[in-house]
């Protein structure tokens, strides 16, 4: 069972307010560092933990893709993110957060439209 996902960055604050947008995931809490810097924000998606945490050197993972299962979801999904989205397939979307790592949402099953 997976119990969190890590994405670095060297801004968790920027990457924060952009994973706050995506629909599914739910704020749990921040973490500072002792001089009040913000070095890491927890997301719930579902039973796994998403966590941003600042570190000097970006590392993630190769794609984080999201479910849309939804036609009220994609919706929303294309009206958000649809500027950013970069590929698709027949099932998912790609975009790039504010760092470049590789996000989706997909919608299998389903064929997206």
């Amino acid at each position: 069972m997976i119990h969190h996902i890590a994405i670095s960055t060297e801004d968790p604050q920027r990457l924060k307010q952009f994973y706050e947008k995506i629909p599914g995931l739910v704020f749990e809490k921040d973490h500072f560092f002792k001089d009040g810097e913000l070095r890491s924000s927890w997301f719930l998606a579902g039973n796994i933990r998403l966590m941003i945490e600042k570190e000097p050197i970006k590392k993630a993972p190769f794609a984080l893709v999201f479910s849309a299962s939804s036609p009220e979801e994609r919706k929303k999904i294309e009206l958000d993110f649809g500027d950013i989205l970069k590929e698709e397939t027949d099932y998912t979307k790609y975009f790039l957060d504010p760092d470049g790592n590789r996000l989706g949402f997909s919608s299998y099953p389903e064929r997206w439209n």
